[in-house]
């Protein structure tokens, strides 16, 4: 991947923080980052399943589908990344 021009960023320097990895396990399974109207959302795959088209990185012992779209533009997976509806009450029972 071509980091000099703009290019994505290579995998190995995406850092996921130990909060998301501490979310993605207190709800179990994998998620993927897709796009939406407000940037980079963070959802579980049951929600937005994975696309063949995705690239994977390993956080802790989940996965994080990572939308090609938006690979170019993240550094680092963060909780501002979930939707405020899911890590509050309810869950979608998920």
């Amino acid at each position: 991947m071509d980091n000099e021009q703009g290019g994505p960023s290579p995998l190995s320097s995406i850092k996921v923080t130990d909060e998301v990895i501490a979310y993605m396990d207190e709800r179990g399974g994998d998620f993927r980052i897709s796009t939406s109207c407000s940037g980079p959302i963070l959802m579980p795959i049951r929600v937005r399943p994975a696309k063949s088209s995705d690239i994977p990185i390993r956080a802790g012992n989940h996965m994080i589908f990572i939308s090609r779209y938006q690979i170019q533009w993240i550094s680092e997976i963060t909780m501002s990344m979930v939707p405020r509806l899911l890590f509050e009450d309810g869950d979608y029972g998920f």
